[in-house]
């Protein structure tokens, strides 16, 4: 069978454009479509699987930061501890027993010396000021000499001197000695010595 084209070559050309015009057509449906099952699918995928873990790391990382914020308070705490454990610390090493420290110094008094002033403050130096009156200087020498060899004080000296003569009691030196506290307490000393070897609380 012999098939024989009696159409002018306009209407050809008109024929065949129109039929790659169809062609170019389906070509761009197809991919229209395959863009939208695409953008279906991965819309489901994201539901399906990538939410759920999104969801899933977005509550470890709250969590994580949650747990930064309980330990940042709980360092603090820790700080604000450390630090009043320290203070109580300081605040007990400098804790003086004051019964030990005053009978030594009783003790130290030579017979002929008669305390007039004493004043106190540890928060200065020297932490001691004595006045007093005694009728020689042997006996001042004596007392700094029994304040320098006591476990408690150091730092013992003559501040000031002043003598008075021809009253009814004889002749007065008046004197004020300056000095340190040593140790706050009998026991510090033993105690420190038992835990350090030679060094002592000051």
């Amino acid at each position: 069978m012999v098939n024989i084209n009696l159409l002018p070559p306009e209407i050809k050309l008109r024929i065949k454009k129109g039929k790659q015009s169809a062609n170019i057509f389906s070509i761009c449906l197809v991919a229209v479509v395959l863009i939208g099952v695409g953008g279906i699918v991965l819309s489901s995928l994201k539901s399906a699987i990538l939410q759920p873990q999104l969801d899933s790391t977005k509550s470890q990382v709250d969590k994580a930061n949650a747990d930064l914020g309980n330990f940042d308070k709980l360092e603090a705490q820790a700080l604000f501890i450390n630090d009043r454990a320290k203070i109580a610390k300081t605040i007990e090493e400098k804790r003086a027993v004051w019964s030990q420290a005053l009978q030594d110094l009783i003790n130290s008094v030579p017979q002929d010396v008669q305390f007039l002033s004493l004043a106190i403050d540890l928060d200065k130096s020297p932490n001691f000021v004595l006045q007093g009156n005694t009728t020689s200087e042997r006996e001042v020498i004596l007392f700094k000499d029994k304040l320098e060899n006591s476990k408690f004080f150091k730092d013992v000296s003559f501040k000031s001197s002043s003598k008075t003569e021809g009253t009814t009691e004889g002749n007065i030196l008046s004197f004020t000695l300056e000095f340190n506290i040593e140790q706050y307490s009998a026991e510090t000393k033993s105690t420190s010595n038992a835990s350090t070897g030679d060094k002592e609380v000051k």
